[in-house]
């Protein structure tokens, strides 16, 4: 798998003129009607994929396939020219491995979903639709998938300067949503998850005015997710997998990312989170 995903990669990266490209999956969704197709893109750093991550596609895909006649897909996207992380620790053809697991992991639990596995070169969401709108999944609604501690970093005016973020986000909040998980720790409370799902009704109250407009509140569903995965740390899984704890690591990595990550270290010698 991986000599597959890293010549697609080196392509990818020698192509100018190329901005996005499909790894693995479908590479055009086919929609019958616009305005029940929804493409549902989980667009995160992976490193290392974990049940955070399956959590929030799996509360996504119950949210939005409550009405029989939606259409929904699945998209894991990987930018590998993010705003605020680099390749390290695990470069990308291994990340691209570890989601095309993520995504044959999805399938087992959720046979009518085949995800698509794609990397862009785009760090901002108004450009990485752009290349998700060049041919795989030119109408319908796109939705991204964000843990709460994103959503708020999506609206920061810093990232748009010297563009106000309603200037350089308004055409694209017309034909995107937002779909958010709450976040806790191991001493959060009540009153935490209640500001965080309060989040968008404040929006749409006007509480962000003039930076985020109160319209876009509407586009913003949170929901709250207390389960065991509402607090996995990437930066502690690397931590672990760094140090070989594999075991303790597997408690919110998929069993086979884990054996990917164990045999890979193995042939190596050395850790891929190294």
């Amino acid at each position: 798998m991986t000599n597959s995903n890293l010549s697609k990669l080196h392509t990818f990266r020698g192509d100018e003129k190329a901005t996005f490209t499909v790894v693995d999956g479908p590479t055009n969704i086919n929609i019958e009607d616009a305005n029940k197709s929804f493409l549902l893109v989980l667009d995160s750093s992976f490193n290392p994929p974990h049940f955070g991550h399956y959590t929030l596609i799996e509360k996504a895909l119950e949210h939005y396939t409550k009405n029989d006649s939606t259409s929904v897909h699945v998209l894991l996207l990987l930018s590998i020219n993010n705003a605020d992380k680099n390749e390290k620790p695990a470069t990308f053809d291994k990340r691209l491995d570890m989601m095309c697991l993520l995504s044959k992991h999805l399938t087992v639990n959720f046979p009518h979903i085949h995800p698509t596995v794609a990397i862009s070169k785009s760090a901002k969401f108004v450009e990485k639709s752009n290349g998700i709108r060049d041919g795989l999944f030119t109408t319908g609604k796109i939705v991204y998938l964000l843990g709460f501690d994103t959503i708020t970093r999506v609206f920061d005016p810093k990232y748009y300067v010297p563009q106000t973020v309603s200037e350089a986000m308004g055409e694209f909040m017309n034909h995107t949503d937002f779909f958010c998980l709450t976040r806790g720790s191991d001493d959060a409370n009540d009153s935490d998850f209640d500001a965080q799902a309060q989040y968008a009704s404040d929006i749409s109250a006007g509480k962000y005015e003039p930076v985020i407009p109160s319209s876009w509140g509407a586009k913003i569903s949170i929901v709250e997710n207390r389960n065991k995965y509402n607090s996995v740390s990437s930066s502690a899984l690397r931590k672990l997998l760094f140090n070989g704890e594999y075991k303790q690591a597997s408690k919110d990595i998929p069993a086979e990312i884990i054996d990917y990550i164990t045999s890979d270290d193995k042939a190596a010698g050395l850790s891929i989170f190294a």
